[in-house]
C-alpha cells in the first residue's frame, strides 16, 4: 500500500508533509550555508573597498593631488571590489563542483552494481502460459 491515495485514506497527510519539509530543509542546508558565506564575504569585501575609498578621498582632500588621478584611482578601486567578489564566487563554485565530482567518484568506487549473474533472464514470449485470480472468504464494509 503506497501512494497519495493511501496517505489520504489513513489521514497521514500532515505527518507526510512535515516529514517532506524536514527532508527538504535538510537537503537545502548546504546550499543555504554556501549562499550565506558568499554574502558575508561580499559584505566584507564591500567594507574593505569602502575603507580604501575613504582613505583615497581623505588623502586627495588633504594633499595637493591631481583630480584626474583621484578619479581614476576611485574607479579602479570600484572595479577591484567587483573583481574580488567575482573571484570569490567563482572559487566557491569551483570548490562545490570539485566536491560533487569527489562524491560521485567515491560513489562509483564503493557501490557494487546490482546486476548479478542470472538476473538478466528474458522470459519467453508466451509467458505466462495461464493465470487467474481466486478470491475466497472476502468481506468488505464501509463505515
Amino acid at each position: 500500500m503506497t501512494g497519495v491515495v493511501t496517505i489520504r485514506a489513513f489521514g497521514w497527510v500532515k505527518h507526510h508533509i512535515a516529514h517532506n519539509n524536514h527532508l527538504l530543509d535538510t537537503s537545502q542546508r548546504p546550499a543555504y550555508l554556501l549562499a550565506m558565506i558568499q554574502q558575508w564575504l561580499a559584505l566584507i569585501l564591500r567594507i574593505i573597498v569602502t575603507l580604501l575609498a575613504t582613505i583615497v578621498i581623505t588623502l586627495a582632500t588633504q594633499l595637493t593631488t591631481n583630480v584626474a588621478f583621484t578619479g581614476v584611482s576611485l574607479v579602479t578601486l570600484m572595479g577591484f571590489g567587483g573583481a574580488m567578489k567575482n573571484i570569490i564566487q567563482m572559487y566557491t563554485q569551483l570548490e562545490t563542483s570539485i566536491g560533487a565530482v569527489s562524491r560521485l567518484k567515491t560513489f562509483n568506487e564503493k557501490v557494487v552494481p546490482e546486476n548479478l549473474p542470472g538476473e538478466d533472464i528474458v522470459p519467453p514470449e508466451d509467458w505466462p502460459e495461464r493465470g487467474g485470480i481466486e478470491i475466497k472468504g472476502v468481506s468488505a464494509a464501509y463505515s
